[in-house]
């Protein structure tokens, strides 16, 4: 046989692979000439940031993996793929051989890596032997010289605080607006001047308020001028995984105590006296403050760490310590009982969301009993939160949905209870929609405006009105774009100029993490969906205009405490904005980035294919376009918002704006 029979098909560019690329440059699939400032980067007026590769060493090829477990004859008893990771399941990105030849496949399914697990966070890691260092470096005491502190050089000013009562008043300021799991305190929190100015000397010395001043010292301090300096980034990133870990080792001190006690059903009895502190908030429950500490940090992990597993991992043991105290029956009315409700029902929230975002099913329904455990969602719940808890719960079945989905199409197995699951989903999001518009006003619900739990009502209903619309763009979505790859094809054909190649030589391992999901198979246009691609497009249309909009009304941190009844930006007359501070709504902002994204690459290719004709018809199509630019700019606007705090949303917000770029580019 001749060696000439199994050539490659040919790479698509002239010139050699590249050895060196910045990652702005991997995520936008251009040529990047490796120079410590690129010019791609230079004319952009972007960071240049280059890391080590993650790929090398020996190649552990399919094969001789195959052979390795048959000469092993099966003896050595290792876990299950699940067990190891728990997105095993997930799809993993496609190796270049394998996707199709043509500009308009790569450039969608590119665009569908947008509504895979994680799609462009980034990886942020430190060596744990590195981090007891710096913890004991951070806290030096008093009778030392602080020339090595935040105010040596008064360059590097971050937010340390100097009490319990200090850290719990700026987690009523910045995270209790959009994650409400303590109850309202019986006064408002003060203003922010009570940052430390001096060499911090004050460790918290509970879970609770370790993990509260991991995420707050990830917010620029107002006095920095340059938030984004990479000096400042990593002091600031320091800091919070000192304190994130400090967290962690409380918890296991803490709970390994909890096993001892007689009575643990008993805990508002038992709570100060089990664990000998005094509490962190005058209604929580010391006994819970381990809790609410593993879900503050499953979204620590997620946006910062950029950690999907850890993300995971963290809900889940909140969840296991969260059912190990029965919360989810606690009816007693004591002066812990709206303590017990709120850390259990976002404990709830919290293991959805990490599940949703890791597109995995709940394995906890497998376990007898606990089904019934996770459902208990109708009773002695707040209009605001019933809506929250169960805008969240579809959420998850949507993902559910479009997991078992995946699968019958990639095994071509039977798909047709995929019309009426579908209709049922669509007409529960509606109805749930509709309740969201017609319940009453928050000032009804919460009558003190200067509540910290007024504006996180008002919050909590947009949240659940966002969570609905991202879940109709879930399950509508492939039914809106199958055909736009065949659409895409004839503009491609049409065009004397193609879409810009995608340079096979770039490594993925390198890039933010990006899942790409391969191309539609032919056999899922024959799927018989209870809509017609217009309509489900005029949804997923309608789902991500409201979805921007919603996300750009969300209320920023207000540390002056000023009335506002607009949702302005709370924070002028600051030097630098300020995030907000809990990201929960990442994954919607990219859901309706991706689908705003789809339907301009579809109007693009009407335009192109001439379906439209010219004239009128012609320019409508491109104010459309220009309509859904203006609302991909609110999805960035948002995601970069979230990204002064968390690093590894930085990938996020490049990865959508390279993509804007790249379908709006002339």
């Amino acid at each position: 046989m001749n060696p000439g029979e199994f050539k490659r098909p040919s790479r698509r560019f002239n010139e050699p692979p590249v050895k060196l690329a910045c990652l702005s440059c991997r995520a936008l699939r251009i040529r990047c000439d490796g120079q410590a400032e690129c010019a791609n980067c230079i004319a952009k007026g972007r960071s240049c940031c280059y890391v080590p590769s993650r790929r090398g060493g020996p190649r552990n090829c399919l094969a001789r993996r195959n052979r390795g477990t048959v000469a092993g004859g099966g003896a050595t008893d290792l876990p299950s793929t699940e067990e190891i990771n728990p997105l095993a399941g997930s799809p993993t990105p496609m190796e270049p051989e394998a996707r199709s030849n043509t500009g308009a496949d790569e450039w969608v399914s590119q665009l569908s890596g947008l509504c895979g697990p994680g799609a462009g966070l980034r990886n942020v890691e430190m060596p744990l032997a590195e981090i007891d260092s710096i913890f004991d470096s951070i806290f030096t005491p008093l009778s030392k010289d602080p020339s090595d502190s935040q105010t040596s050089s008064g360059t590097n000013r971050i937010r340390i605080y100097d009490s319990n009562e200090d850290l719990l008043d700026a987690y009523y300021i910045f995270i209790h607006p959009y994650f409400p799991i303590l109850p309202p305190l019986e006064r408002l929190p003060v203003t922010t001047s009570s940052i430390s100015e001096k060499a911090p000397s004050f460790e918290p010395s509970n879970p609770l308020g370790r993990a509260i001043a991991a995420i707050l010292v990830l917010i620029p301090h107002p006095n920095e001028k340059e938030p984004s300096r990479p000096a400042y980034v990593k002091i600031r990133r320091d800091f919070a995984h000192c304190f994130a870990k400090s967290a962690l080792d409380a918890v296991e001190m803490d709970y390994e105590r909890l096993q001892f006690c007689k009575n643990p059903q008993d805990h508002h009895a038992e709570g100060v006296e089990a664990f000998r502190r005094e509490p962190f908030h005058p209604k929580l429950p010391v006994s819970l403050e381990g809790v609410v500490a593993l879900a503050l940090l499953s979204v620590y992990e997620y946006a910062q760490q950029g950690h999907l597993e850890r993300m995971l991992h963290r809900a889940s043991q909140a969840l296991a310590l969260a059912l190990s105290m029965s919360l989810h029956e606690a009816l007693d009315e004591d002066v812990f009982a709206e303590a017990r409700r709120r850390t259990w029902w976002m404990t709830y929230i919290v293991i959805c969301q990490a599940l949703a975002v890791n597109h995995m099913v709940c394995r906890y329904h497998s376990k007898p009993g606990v089904h019934k455990e996770l459902t208990f969602i109708a009773t002695n719940v707040r209009l605001g939160w019933k809506l929250l808890v169960e805008a969240q719960q579809t959420l998850l079945e949507s993902a559910t949905f479009t997991r078992d989905l995946d699968q019958a199409i990639k095994s071509g197995s039977d798909a047709s209870w995929v019309l009426s699951r579908m209709a049922q989903l669509d007409s529960q999001m509606a109805s749930l929609l509709l309740l969201c518009r017609h319940a009453p006003s928050v000032s009804e619900m919460v009558p003190p405006s200067d509540s910290p739990d007024f504006i996180a009502s008002k919050a909590m209903r947009a949240c659940a009105e966002i969570r609905l619309h991202t879940a109709r763009i879930k399950i509508h979505r492939l039914c809106a774009f199958q055909d736009i790859t065949a659409i895409s094809k004839r503009a491609e054909d049409l065009e004397t100029t193609p879409l810009d190649p995608i340079d096979g030589s770039l490594e993925p391992g390198n890039s933010p993490i990006y899942i790409q999901d391969p191309p539609i198979p032919s056999h899922a246009h024959n799927l018989s969906f209870p809509f017609s691609s217009d309509e489900s497009s005029k949804i997923c249309l309608h789902a991500a205009f409201n979805v921007v909009v919603l996300l750009d009304n969300l209320p920023y941190p207000n540390p002056t405490n000023e009335i506002c009844e607009t949702s302005a930006f709370l924070s002028l007359g600051l030097e630098t904005e300020l995030p907000r501070a809990m990201p929960t709504l990442v994954c919607c902002a990219m859901q309706a980035g991706y689908a705003l994204l789809m339907l301009c690459v579809k109007a693009r290719a009407l335009q192109h294919t001439g379906r439209v004709g010219s004239g009128q018809l012609a320019t409508s199509l491109t104010g459309f376009r220009d309509e859904l630019y203006q609302s991909l700019q609110l999805v960035i606007k948002c995601l970069g918002n979230y990204s002064i705090a968390y690093e590894a949303l930085h990938g996020v917000r490049d990865e959508i704006s390279q993509a804007i770029e790249r379908e709006f580019r002339s």
